[in-house]
């Protein structure tokens, strides 16, 4: 003997199995961890005038900064024209997809304008966030590498 099933039967079958479906979609999406970009993105904001200004004075050098990673050294190279002693700043590595790889780390040019950050223990892709001073001027630099 089979049971048949009228139109309302099914109905409520679907409908129960697309709520279920529903509370399960939304119990798997509240126990993902959502990372903000930036902490404190509101003051970062209002500041953004200036970080336009600081891009323009980056990209009006004749010569831009060398990147490049080599057996887990990742190299900067200042243009020449960079007299080293006049450079302060730091540089963020910020990792696209995990804020708790990001880095910073303070510039400090040996006297040919270049320097070296040890990145072995570092893995994927980031990007490098260069805020820096040469004399009276502020520049910013962003670039993406890869490092493996």
């Amino acid at each position: 003997m089979t049971m048949k099933w009228n139109w309302g039967t099914k109905l409520f079958i679907w409908t129960a199995a697309f709520m279920i479906m529903l509370i399960v979609f939304a119990a798997l999406m509240m126990r993902e961890e959502i990372s903000l970009v930036e902490p404190d993105y509101y003051p970062k904001g209002q500041s953004h005038q200036d970080l336009i200004e600081k891009r323009q004075n980056a990209l009006s050098l004749s010569e831009q900064i060398n990147v490049k990673v080599e057996g887990g050294i990742l190299i900067l190279q200042f243009p020449e024209m960079i007299e080293p002693e006049y450079i302060t700043g730091e540089i963020q590595l910020y990792h696209i997809a995990d804020d708790t790889k990001d880095k910073i780390f303070l510039i400090e040019t040996d006297t040919n304008g270049k320097l070296y950050f040890d990145v072995t223990s570092l893995k994927g892709r980031y990007m490098l966030k260069m805020d820096w001073q040469y004399k009276q001027s502020n520049y910013y630099t962003e670039k993406q590498i890869n490092i493996y």
